[in-house]
């Protein structure tokens, strides 16, 4: 997460970004279903773009491939559990979260938030 990149007014998620024979960054906006982004290079629609860790530069693309379109698909784990997936290819809006276990992310969130504290025992 870029708290220092806001986009709709929440932290963004930085990614470093090759595509086209250039290098930079890109920025993802973090809400769920919205698909604003900022960067720093030139993005060609319909163009698959390689995405990796700013820190680190491990490429993120997973085992799987767009339903869409058939681009690579890049894994992103979320700190309270899950992945989300996303499209490495311009333009495409194929996205999904995916669990390993749906109750542990379920609790993790609800003690985080302080939501369904009367009703559940967790």
């Amino acid at each position: 997460m870029d708290y220092t990149r806001f986009l709709n007014s929440k932290p963004s998620i930085k990614l470093h970004i090759v595509h086209g024979g250039q290098e930079g960054t890109i920025n993802l906006c973090s809400a769920y279903g919205c698909y604003d982004k900022e960067s720093n290079i030139d993005l060609i629609d319909n163009e698959i773009v390689n995405l990796t860790c700013p820190y680190c530069k491990k490429d993120l693309a997973g085992s799987s491939f767009c339903r869409k379109c058939n681009a690579p698909i890049v894994d992103f784990n979320l700190s309270k559990g899950g992945m989300v997936h996303v499209c490495s290819r311009i333009g495409c809006t194929n996205h999904y979260v995916s669990f390993d276990d749906i109750y542990d992310t379920l609790t993790n969130f609800y003690q985080e938030y302080g939501y369904g504290a009367d009703e559940h025992d967790f």
